[in-house]
């Protein structure tokens, strides 16, 4: 496999897992946010309001999550075709049973949910959104799970070239949890910088409703916690991950040469060619008493890990945009409910400014969430399972030509279903929800 037919082999991949992981973490964060919703509707007219409006996109962002996941299955044979011989055992039943949660919790009762509204009582059909919600958690954890296995292959013992199950509870355990943590926290996160864009938009178009005023108040909020919880579940990630990934560390700080651990850099830009930095700013002395090094000492450099290594530049630079997303996302959340408390909580009363912030919001936590999963899924190349399995090992013999051909096709097909998610969006967003009369449909 040359060098250019695994670069394009892995964007096509990562290009489908993650538009897929996109929707699917919206789904997800949507999925509960209507439950609240839903729980309120009785004592609130405001949450009844922002659950019909907020249920349409919940169920485009499940189409679209569920078109995204049908291509990654098919990369998975063809363009990394050795990968089932090699892990089959571990990656076929999380698959098949991310696929059946999908099916049968999810979707026998999306119908409900969706169309059962006026013919189910309250609490029947607060029931049936809250399945939803756990029937789309189920989903994600299965995927969480294997995304998690395949950075730290636990519960399983390689033999003859093939993992083998020894513990499901070892394998589910480790960091599978935190990981399906960072899943929902990004949900949440990107639920309610969408729901806080949408409320800015709509007021520039029409007066708010008290739907848009408990939406807006939902989402900041829910963004500061959001963050908190992302923050908390991804450092604990990295204390996990630390012990197992030596050449993620060392491009992380960067360290060049092994020995005693370095100063972490606030910024630097690695030149893997020179074997230094370019330009280097130093961080605060010490490192964070929670971080758990390698053996309790020594890191390995960068020059010991040759070959082994993951792109430098890529992996550090990810890093580093995650923690300055996360800074500025929970600044503009701060200041957006301070302001608003000065504003009675009135979407109306923003000015062009403040509703371009909110705007702006949701763009900064897709670029967040890119960041940070792109962290994790390039800092543990050249691995398909961590430590073992490379992705040299498992790739297609297929030529360039037809590789180059997939990619643009890709972007095109991905950019069409993003800008229809968009206008699609935008078309709910200016016309809001048509009331049916109960004689003659369902709303």
């Amino acid at each position: 496999m040359t060098q250019t037919a695994w670069v394009l082999s892995l964007s096509q991949f990562y290009l489908s897992l993650g538009f897929m992981l996109f929707f699917l973490a919206l789904e997800l964060g949507l999925a509960w946010v209507l439950f609240g919703f839903r729980l309120r509707a009785r004592a609130s007219q405001a949450a009844l309001l922002a659950y019909r409006f907020w249920v349409r996109v919940f169920a485009l962002s499940l189409i679209l999550g569920f078109a995204a996941s049908l291509p990654l299955l098919l990369q998975l044979g063809t363009l990394w075709p050795d990968f089932m011989a090699r892990a089959g055992e571990v990656a076929g039943p999380l698959v098949g049973m991310a696929v059946l949660t999908a099916f049968i919790f999810k979707s026998c009762f999306l119908g409900a949910m969706l169309y059962g509204q006026r013919s189910l009582s309250d609490r029947a059909h607060t029931l049936v959104v809250g399945m939803v919600a756990v029937g789309t958690s189920l989903t994600a954890w299965w995927i969480a799970a294997l995304l998690a296995w395949l950075q730290w292959p636990a519960g399983a013992v390689l033999f003859e070239g093939r993992y083998q199950v020894a513990d499901w509870l070892e394998l589910l355990g480790g960091i599978a949890p935190v990981l399906f943590g960072v899943l929902l926290a990004g949900g949440l996160l990107l639920a309610a910088t969408l729901m806080l864009a949408v409320t800015a938009w709509r007021t520039e178009v029409r007066p708010s409703d008290a739907g848009d005023r408990g939406v807006y108040v939902c989402g900041l909020r829910l963004v500061l916690l959001a963050l908190v919880l992302q923050a908390l579940l991804a450092a604990a990630l990295g204390r996990e991950l630390l012990p197992l990934q030596p050449a993620r560390v060392a491009a992380v700080v960067p360290q060049w040469t092994s020995g005693p651990p370095e100063r972490l850099s606030l910024a630097a830009w690695p030149d893997a060619s020179a074997g230094r930095d370019a330009w280097r700013l130093e961080g605060p002395a010490g490192w964070p008493e929670w971080v758990r090094l390698p053996a309790g000492g020594p890191l390995r450099g960068l020059d010991d890990l040759a070959g082994i290594r993951p792109p430098l530049l890529a992996t550090y630079l990810s890093a580093r945009l995650a923690v300055l997303l996360t800074g500025v996302l929970a600044a503009m959340a701060v200041w957006a409910l301070w302001r608003g408390r000065r504003l009675g909580h009135e979407p109306d009363n923003l000015s062009r400014a403040g509703r371009l912030g909110l705007r702006s919001m949701i763009w900064l936590a897709v670029a967040l969430q890119a960041a940070g999963w792109g962290h994790l899924l390039i800092g543990s190349l050249p691995y398909a399972v961590q430590g073992t399995v490379a992705l040299r090992e498992i790739g297609t013999d297929a030529g360039e030509s037809t590789l180059w051909a997939v990619l643009c096709l890709q972007i095109v097909v991905y950019g069409a279903l993003a800008a229809g998610f968009r206008q699609l969006l935008r078309h709910a967003t200016r016309y809001g929800v048509v009331p049916v009369a109960r004689h003659r449909g369902r709303a």
